[in-house]
């Protein structure tokens, strides 16, 4: 993300040119007067980039207003949260004491957020297409316990604490997967339910994961990082993979060291070491 000034407003710009108006609390009127004219409907609450006051009370001025929120801080109160029913972008941090109704946003379509038990009703989100979870621990250790939503393409996980990716399968538009210390898993077969939809899959310091060759049936998959996580026994599997395009595993020991399997793509990464066939600078 990167900061950029437009209309004298500092504005949060994040991926795919995505905007927020960076709430400052000393220009508290004059940011409310722009939401409500009506150039942006997505703002971040953020102490170390200019909110001083203590709560967040003045986003019930502009309620009707406001399609993202973005509260990356603890510190806050964010019952008014639950107020925000034009919600399509939601972003905020567990404080250990409010709970977040997620029924209140019949229009969202992104959530990021910590989760816990106060947060509730997540098979309400209906029209939910991305979802980014820290600290998902459930008790069955899988993602079984997850509702099914119908429209998810995206997801998420950081610190969770399951060992397969068995429910996995309910979400059949999933695209894009994203797992981030998962320092649990182990079995990661379930996504051969997925093979018709998956084009992207991000693994970082997962370091457990043994069956890395069920990636193979994975034909629509297009990018594949898998960083600081496992050893891979080999990468014959990259063959079965017509569609891919872009490899890397930076940090990931490939025990048999045959790098041969991947010379047909567009792009691959990796650590140089003294067992690989091929070094980087020989692929680029």
């Amino acid at each position: 993300m990167s900061v950029e000034i437009i209309d004298g407003f500092k504005f949060l710009i994040g991926t795919k040119n995505s905007k927020k108006l960076i709430i400052e609390s000393e220009r508290l009127e004059k940011c409310i007067e722009y939401i409500e004219s009506g150039k942006i409907s997505h703002i971040s609450i953020n102490s170390f980039m200019g909110y001083k006051l203590p709560d967040i009370s003045f986003i019930n001025r502009i309620k009707d207003k406001i399609e993202g929120l973005h509260i990356p801080e603890t510190k806050y109160d964010i019952q008014e949260i639950n107020s925000l029913h034009n919600l399509k972008k939601l972003g905020f941090a567990d404080n250990g004491k409010n709970i977040i109704d997620l029924s209140n946003f019949p229009e969202l379509t992104s959530l990021a957020c910590d989760y816990s038990k106060r947060l509730i009703h997540l098979e309400s989100c209906a029209k939910l297409m991305h979802l980014s979870l820290t600290g998902y621990k459930p008790s069955c250790r899988s993602l079984i316990e997850l509702p099914e939503l119908p429209n998810i393409e995206g997801i998420s996980l950081y610190k969770s604490n399951i060992a397969t990716l068995n429910g996995i399968e309910k979400f059949q538009r999933l695209s894009e997967l994203e797992l981030y210390g998962l320092s649990k898993l182990e079995k990661i077969e379930s996504l051969i339910s997925l093979k018709e939809s998956l084009t992207q899959i991000e693994i970082e310091n997962c370091k457990k994961i043994s069956d890395y060759y069920f990636l193979g049936e994975l034909k629509k998959l297009q990018t594949l990082r898998i960083s600081d996580s496992g050893q891979i026994e080999n990468l014959s599997f990259i063959r079965k993979m017509t569609n891919l395009k872009f490899l890397s595993f930076v940090g990931t020991n490939i025990l048999d060291g045959d790098i041969s399997h991947c010379l047909h793509l567009d792009y691959v990464g990796f650590d140089n070491k003294r067992h690989y066939s091929h070094k980087m600078k020989m692929l680029k």
